[in-house]
């Protein structure tokens, strides 16, 4: 009993997670339409201070999404049926894009004194695709059942 409570936690953290990491991304993608109603600076600071709080929490959650993911592929065992390993190659694709979010266009922008308007385009085409990959992501983790 105390074992199945155990793993339950830990799946249940692992779904926390994820679903910051994805619901995260798409707020960023709703706030560049709440934007568009706002001056051009006042605009990028917005979009500055939403992406830098995401990404900024996203360093602390993407840590325990991997291991909370570690330690339930090596509960379920060696056979995982292929959902699983998509979703495992998924994870890996969003944390690729992640880190270049965080380390590329992020960074450019805190560091320009007028961030140009290309900067947030990038992010938020990496914030869409880490969207779509992470949906990608959870379908095939319903697909595999509870392995």
């Amino acid at each position: 009993m105390t074992s199945s409570l155990l793993w339950g936690l830990i799946l249940a953290l692992h779904l926390l997670c994820i679903t910051y990491w994805v619901g995260g991304a798409i707020f960023c993608l709703q706030s560049r339409r709440t934007t568009r109603l706002l001056e051009a600076q006042q605009a990028s600071t917005v979009l500055l201070q939403t992406y830098g709080r995401y990404l900024r929490a996203l360093c602390h959650v993407v840590p325990v999404a991997i291991i909370s993911g570690i330690a339930l592929i090596i509960h379920a065992g060696p056979h995982l049926p292929w959902p699983f390993h998509l979703m495992a190659f998924c994870g890996l694709i969003m944390i690729v894009i992640f880190l270049t979010m965080l380390f590329g266009p992020l960074r450019a922008a805190r560091r320009a004194i007028r961030p140009q308007p290309q900067l947030f385009t990038s992010l938020h085409r990496r914030a869409a695709l880490m969207a779509l990959i992470g949906a990608i992501a959870i379908i095939a983790g319903a697909l595999g059942g509870g392995a």
